[in-house]
């Protein structure tokens, strides 16, 4: 596993663990339905996220998920990861592909950011 990969890895999971164990991400994680939300890079790197109850873990399974975040590649990933690139950039220029409940993907957007700020000092 390499440098970029090991750190697109850390960043979902502190999404998660802020979605479950943070006061502002725990008010986001009300926003997520139950369901599963894949995070993946094309021909790389899948987690697989199941929601219930407004709290997040990771699963083996990536049966019948309710949305997809698929990045086009790692550095784009991270780009995005680190507000070096725009949502609304990377989906245009086919570096991003949101699929599924625009409204899970939202809220879960709104939980990386969060992940963000805190992998910066920023909170």
């Amino acid at each position: 596993m390499t440098e970029k990969e090991q750190k697109f890895i850390d960043r979902i999971r502190l999404a998660v663990q802020l979605a479950n164990e943070d006061e502002e991400g725990k008010k986001l994680a009300d926003r997520l339905l139950d369901g599963k939300i894949i995070v993946r890079i094309t021909d790389g790197i899948t987690m697989n996220i199941l929601i219930k109850d407004h709290q997040l873990q990771f699963v083996d399974s990536s049966d019948h998920p309710r949305a997809v975040y698929e990045y086009g590649n790692i550095d784009s990933a991270l780009k995005l990861l680190d507000k070096k690139l725009s949502t609304y950039s990377a989906t245009v220029h086919k570096q991003l592909k949101l699929m599924g409940l625009s409204t899970l993907n939202d809220a879960f957007d709104k939980i990386l950011n969060l992940a963000y700020e805190h992998a910066n000092g920023l909170r």
